[in-house]
């Protein structure tokens, strides 16, 4: 027993890691783009946002910003990404195309994106677990 209660305590801080810490105010609407509705249950990430960002190659060529999907619809990963997709769509983004990876227990999938002007922009998504975060941002 007291074997297992020390390999319990030594994987604690696994446990609770998260992506990214959330700020206490719900996302309404993109920044970048003010007609981009954001699903409920979207929030603006705070901390750990930079690592996030650092997990897509040519991040600098974008304007970013990161949000994370809290409670239900983080457990709805792909209804909450198709209802995002759909506002993208409704703002008048298309969708060039996707590219998706796994790597360490996560799935990144890049959703290539043109405004209504043909600018290029960026939707970035990261699950792990029961967790969701997301970046959009437009080419600087």
């Amino acid at each position: 027993m007291h074997r297992l209660l020390m390999l319990f305590l030594f994987f604690l801080p696994a446990f609770a890691q998260t992506l990214v810490e959330v700020t206490t105010a719900a996302a309404i609407s993109s920044s970048l783009d003010a007609s981009v509705r954001l699903p409920t249950g979207s929030y603006r990430a705070g901390k750990g946002s930079e690592l996030i960002l650092a997990r897509m190659p040519d991040a600098a060529k974008f304007n970013l910003e990161v949000f994370a999907a809290k409670g239900v619809a983080a457990r709805l990963q792909p209804a909450f990404i198709q209802q995002v997709l759909t506002n993208f769509a409704a703002a008048g983004y298309l969708l060039e195309g996707q590219q998706e990876r796994s790597l360490n227990g996560e799935v990144q999938t890049r959703y290539n994106l043109s405004d209504a002007s043909g600018k290029p922009a960026v939707l970035f998504v990261v699950r792990k677990g029961d967790e969701l975060v997301y970046a959009f941002g437009k080419a600087k």
